[in-house]
């Protein structure tokens, strides 16, 4: 109950458009879960006491390749997400990765992640996390999936060219202008991907195997910054790389430590 709890109050902070920090107007009429002068515990409750079993199970998976369902009864809408992190996906079909086709339909191809960190310079981050979430914006999505932060470990990743370098401190300190202009878009930011998630080979099924020393210097560091900004959302730690006894107590503490949501 504690893990939905968590996915449902960040889902509900995206999608009924709400502050997370309690604060804002209230009136009487409101219900309580779209009343902002209250707490996000009696809202989280309050909806959940609203929704149905059926409705509570449809929010926590996909419906589309890019969105999960929302409760329209209760004015909640669906959620949609795109890639990121070098821009905004072009729409595909609702079910399958091939593009829509859209006649109308076009998108801005930003410098890979791996060329922005080369610059050293956070202003330059800051600028691309503002225009990259400003056509997120535009073309009405609530998570931008990205940026990516991901360690080189090894050469032979296939996707660090999405990732910011193989320095912890270099990563850490461009990932956090990009992603709050990101967010001053009133677009969530979805720090990716899974943290050791650092090689091609057998990437879905690979078992990786680190200390802690090690983990919390080199492969978290990146992520514990960006995760502490209201609205991110992490893609943190997964059962396939890391034991569930050790990811649960794990996630916990980071989530206790550096805010965000952990999923």
């Amino acid at each position: 109950m504690r893990t939905f709890f968590g996915i449902f109050s960040g889902w509900l902070c995206l999608t009924v458009g709400i502050s997370c920090s309690g604060a804002g107007s209230s009136g009487s009429s409101l219900p309580a879960y779209r009343d902002e002068s209250r707490s996000l515990e009696e809202r989280v409750e309050d909806a959940l006491s609203r929704m149905t079993l059926d409705e509570k199970v449809a929010v926590l998976h996909a419906q589309s390749k890019f969105s999960s369902a929302g409760v329209p009864r209760l004015g909640i809408p669906e959620l949609w997400c795109t890639d990121g992190p070098h821009g905004i996906r072009p729409e595909v079909l609702w079910d399958e990765w091939d593009q829509a086709g859209w006649t109308n339909d076009s998108c801005t191809a930003f410098p890979a992640l791996t060329c922005l960190a080369a610059t050293w310079n956070p202003a330059m981050s800051a600028l691309y996390g503002k225009s990259i979430g400003e056509e997120a914006r535009y073309r009405e999505k609530d998570v931008l999936l990205g940026p990516g932060v991901n360690i080189y470990r090894t050469p032979l990743n296939g996707r660090n060219f999405e990732y910011m370098g193989e320095d912890p401190y270099l990563a850490s300190r461009m990932v956090v202008p990009y992603v709050r202009e990101i967010q001053k878009n009133g677009v969530a930011a979805c720090v990716k991907h899974f943290a050791l998630n650092n090689q091609e080979t057998r990437r879905m099924s690979v078992d990786a195997v680190v200390d802690d020393r090690a983990l919390h210097e080199i492969y978290l560091p990146a992520f514990a910054p960006a995760r502490a900004m209201p609205m991110t959302i992490t893609t943190w730690l997964s059962p396939t790389w890391i034991s569930c006894e050790r990811a649960r107590p794990m996630c916990r503490r980071w989530t206790t430590r550096c805010g965000g949501c952990c999923v």
